[in-house]
């Protein structure tokens, strides 16, 4: 009998942990179906199979639930990208061919995130604190990993300092735009994205790196 009850509570203690994953589950659904603006909490809550109080439970507000699962579409992403900045031994230039490889493997053709990223293009002016904390929180963290790997590229005399170097941004501005592209075009208008990416890393480096004496 005391192992039956034990197995009940393991088995109740499971399904309470992933409670969180399946209300984040069900956010990605409604979120993709019917926009920020026109998602309820109650409609999460329906299609996760619990009750709305229940969300609150993990998540303050619709913006909070909004955003943890924006971070947890990015988690593995950052954490990888992080990951190869720690242990890498060689030289910037072949950390930033890696880097930018599993970007290109893991975001540009993420459907999952590409769709966030379309709905928060499409409710940025209604929602200004919305993408303000995705900005913050999210985006944020994406260009301080990028400075960093940059960083380490000046220190080992690699990269030149440069209007560049000073601003980041303009090195991963092409993925935003093969982002746009698929969201416009999808499989219409197909782009060849090994040779986009070849073209996207040999702009990179022919921008960063310092040149031989």
């Amino acid at each position: 009998m005391a192992e039956v009850i034990e197995r009940r509570t393991d088995a109740r203690r499971r399904r309470k942990a992933e409670r969180p994953h399946e209300i984040l589950e069900a956010a990605f659904a409604e979120f993709s179906r019917n926009g920020y603006a026109m998602t309820t909490l109650d409609q999460i809550a329906e299609r996760a199979g619990v009750t709305k109080g229940t969300i609150y439970v993990y998540f303050e507000n619709k913006e909070h639930l909004f955003i943890t699962m924006m971070r947890a579409l990015m988690k593995v992403t950052l954490d990888t990208v992080q990951e190869m900045l720690d242990r890498h031994q060689g030289s910037t230039a072949d950390l930033l061919r890696e880097q930018f490889s599993f970007i290109y493997q893991h975001i540009v053709e993420d459907r999952r995130r590409r769709e966030m990223a379309r709905l928060l293009i499409a409710e940025a002016s209604r929602f200004p604190a919305l993408t303000d904390r995705y900005q913050e929180e999210i985006q944020r963290p994406c260009m301080d990993l990028l400075k960093k790997t940059i960083q380490r590229g000046v220190d080992r005399g690699e990269i030149r300092q440069s209007a560049v170097t000073e601003c980041p941004l303009v090195i991963i501005a092409p993925i935003a735009l093969v982002d746009t592209w698929m969201m416009m075009f999808g499989d219409r208008h197909p782009l060849d994205l090994k040779t986009y990416f070849d073209a996207h890393i040999d702009l990179v480096l022919n921008g960063l790196l310092a040149k031989p004496a």
